[in-house]
């Protein structure tokens, strides 16, 4: 047997305790006192390295089980058994060491392989009551805390979450099961088992968060995962905290929209719209296939709004905004890129045609937005086009060549829309 327990033994000297611990050493470290009051000195000096106290029963008589009452009583000792031994075999009296909170009583005649096995299984029966005196306190707190073995199984969990399938049973127990086994959302078990194995491969803890939307009920929940140890070094599982983030998660997630999207419009920002368009256009060139850029302008939006008020030019932004919005396709960009100016890069285009004859129909949607009201007839928009790959393949060619397209509408008389040509170029 390996030394894995240390044993503090408390013994007065004698040649059969000499003897008794030689035994002892062979399978246990030992740290030895010859008193009570030594013993529990050193006791709370070294608890945090003893798995077991070994007393011998006169001392224990001698002070009417005052150090064993001392240990049971207090919470620092209480995964620490405190076993009785004695040299002679026990009166009736005796055995009322274990009324004062002894875990074994051990005495001759017994083998030491018994002794050995009684020792173990006392410490073990501490160990465990320990675990779940600490599994009903976790039960308190909010986050869930779980345990799983090697295998991915589940030990205990503190908390059962709405996304387990349950059966309906009121004595269902997580205890042997596994995430497929057991989670409605079978990707996310997928995802959770995998985990688990890399992290019992090799070690290594992870934290992620994931989202749930089980009977209705979304949420966002952080999961920690550390792995855990056999007392030879060994990963032999995995212990995991829960955490639910959904209300952080979602503020995050709108604090990021807000920093993304024009707040009178609902499209993206300048900012947002460029950005996305250049990715979209770096991922174009590995592939062949149009593309179109829109630059779209409300024409004299100046004299709308000090003609009829900024609340009315709001109002026509607005609703160009939800024309724009509802016209593309959703792996097309819309965003509102200045006060007046909205851009659109049109995705797998089919024809130069197809670009037109989308510019025409929101044109013709916004002038029309307005008919009947006291702005009927002076909202319209202009509309430039560049073509990807003919007219550019960038970000920075294709907005140049859209620009001048817009500019060449604006020359003519505006409430237009025109493809680019080499002609309108404006360098």
């Amino acid at each position: 047997m390996k030394k894995r327990h240390t044993l503090l033994v408390i013994f007065p000297q004698g040649a059969k305790v000499e003897e008794f611990r030689k035994m002892l050493s062979e399978s246990y470290e030992l740290v030895c006192e010859e008193n009570e009051k030594d013993g529990f000195e050193r006791l709370l000096k070294e608890h945090n390295k003893i798995s077991a106290i070994l007393l011998d029963l006169g001392l224990a008589k001698s002070s009417n089980f005052e150090f064993i009452r001392k240990v049971e009583s207090d919470v620092i000792f209480t995964s620490i058994p405190v076993i009785a031994i004695s040299p002679e075999p026990p009166a009736p009296e005796d055995m009322v060491c274990l009324k004062n909170g002894a875990s074994d009583l051990i005495t001759p005649p017994c083998e030491w392989e018994l002794v050995a096995k009684r020792i173990h299984n006392a410490i073990r029966a501490k160990d465990s009551a320990t675990f779940y005196e600490i599994e009903r306190m976790l039960k308190q707190l909010p986050s869930n805390i779980f345990l799983k073995d090697a295998q991915g199984r589940y030990v205990f969990a503190t908390h059962y979450w709405n996304h387990l399938d349950q059966g309906g049973d009121p004595d269902w127990t997580i205890r042997g099961k596994t995430d497929l086994e057991i989670r409605k959302d079978k990707l996310n078990a997928a995802k959770a088992m995998e985990s688990d194995k890399r992290i019992i491969a090799t070690g290594e803890g992870t934290s992620y968060v994931i989202e749930e939307n089980i009977d209705g009920v979304r949420q966002f929940l952080q999961l920690i995962k550390q792995p855990t140890y056999d007392e030879d070094g060994n990963v032999n599982g995995i212990i995991a905290l829960i955490n639910d983030v959904t209300e952080t998660q979602l503020l995050k997630m709108e604090l990021e929209k807000r920093s993304k999207t024009d707040p009178l419009t609902g499209l993206l920002n300048k900012g947002a719209t460029e950005e996305l368009i250049g990715m979209m256009l770096a991922g174009h060139r590995k592939r062949d296939g149009k593309c179109a850029l829109l630059m779209i302008d409300a024409d004299r939006f100046k004299t709308i709004n000090d003609t009829f008020g900024h609340a009315a030019g709001d109002q026509v932004l607005i609703t160009i905004g939800k024309i724009i919005h509802s016209s593309f396709k959703g792996k097309d960009v819309a965003g509102r890129i200045g006060g007046d100016e909205f851009m659109v890069l049109l995705r797998d285009l089919h024809s130069e045609e197809e670009a037109c004859l989308l510019s025409e129909r929101i044109e013709e949607q916004v002038v029309h937005a307005f008919d009947n009201q006291e702005m009927e007839g002076c909202v319209s928009l202009s509309i430039g086009i560049a073509i990807c790959p003919k007219d550019g393949r960038d970000f920075d060619e294709l907005y140049k060549a859209a620009d001048a397209a817009l500019y060449a509408v604006k020359e003519s008389g505006r409430a237009n829309y025109r493809l680019y040509d080499p002609s309108m170029r404006r360098d």
